[in-house]
Order: structure tokens, then sequence, then C-alpha cells
């Protein structure tokens, strides 16, 4: 009578080391996504709560400081010159300096802050016209008041403040 052969050790079959590398990939995946959590941190995320409360007060105090100035502005970005071009009305708003921020959505090293230099008729600035989405604030040195807006692939672009309920 022929025996059967005997059976192969456990480690020389297929499925106990399939079954073995569902969870090692999983621990292999882990280690790499906290390595990456680690060596790339996210720039945006803060643990000053009480200071981003503050701030977002202060933000909402000088939006309601332009709107209950009557604050508006256009903003023109002139492509062959590198220039910015901004209007306030009403022109008895004149500050002493005023500046403007443009902040990428997401890339925060492309934002950058430019210092207008009262102009006939207006105010005005060296700066590429960006391309693409980009956020505005516009303020004056003091900080007493803002106009916020979002300039999508325009030249032109109109800020006032929000409306306040």
């Amino acid at each position: 009578m022929n025996a059967a052969p005997p059976p192969e050790p456990w480690y020389r079959q297929f499925w106990p080391w399939f079954l073995i590398a569902l969870p090692g990939s999983v621990v292999i995946a882990s280690l790499f996504t906290f390595w990456l959590a680690i060596s790339h941190p996210n720039p945006m995320v803060v643990d000053d709560y009480a200071r981003i409360a503050r701030s977002t007060e202060l933000r909402m105090e000088r939006d309601q400081a332009a709107a209950a100035l009557g604050v508006t502005a256009r903003i023109r970005f002139i492509a062959g010159a590198d220039i910015v071009d901004v209007v306030l009305e009403p022109p008895a708003v004149s500050p002493e300096s005023l500046q403007l921020r443009l902040s990428h959505p997401l890339v925060e090293t492309r934002d950058q802050v430019i210092d207008l230099v009262r102009m006939p008729g207006g105010w005005s600035g060296e700066v590429a016209p960006p391309e693409g989405r980009w956020y505005l604030q516009l303020y004056p040195g003091d900080g007493t008041w803002r106009l916020s807006g979002e300039l999508r692939d325009q030249d032109e672009v109109a800020l006032a403040p929000p409306r306040i309920p």
C-alpha cells in the first residue's frame, strides 16, 4: 500500500504567507504614513486656539469698520506693466498707507504683500498679475478696516465689505 507523502511544513505553503502578508502590508503602510506625517508637517495646523478666536474677532471688527465707513475698492491689474491700480471710494477715505495682500489658496509660500503708493486718482503698486485663484485683502497701514475678495483669472475685481446683519 502506498502511503501518502507527508505534508509540507506550513512555512513552505502559499496560503499562510499570503494571510501573513495582508496585515504585514498594513503595518508597512502605517509606518510610511507616520513617517510622511512627521517629515512633512502641515503649516496650517495651529494649537493656539485662543489667539485664533481673538484674531477672528479682530477680522470681524475690521470688516465692520469698513462697512461703517462705506469703503469700496476697484483693483485692476495691468498685465504688460506689472502694475496694480487701486481706486478707493469714497475719496474721503484716504489712509496714510495702503497694503494689498495676495494669498494663494494652496501654496503659502506664494503669498505676497504689496505696499501701495498714493498716485493721483488712486493707489498703485508693482506686482505681476496673478494667474489662477487668489484671495485679496486690502487694508490701511494702521489696520483699522479691511476689504476682502477673491480673484479668479481676472484683470479687475471690485471689493466691498461683507453684509453684516
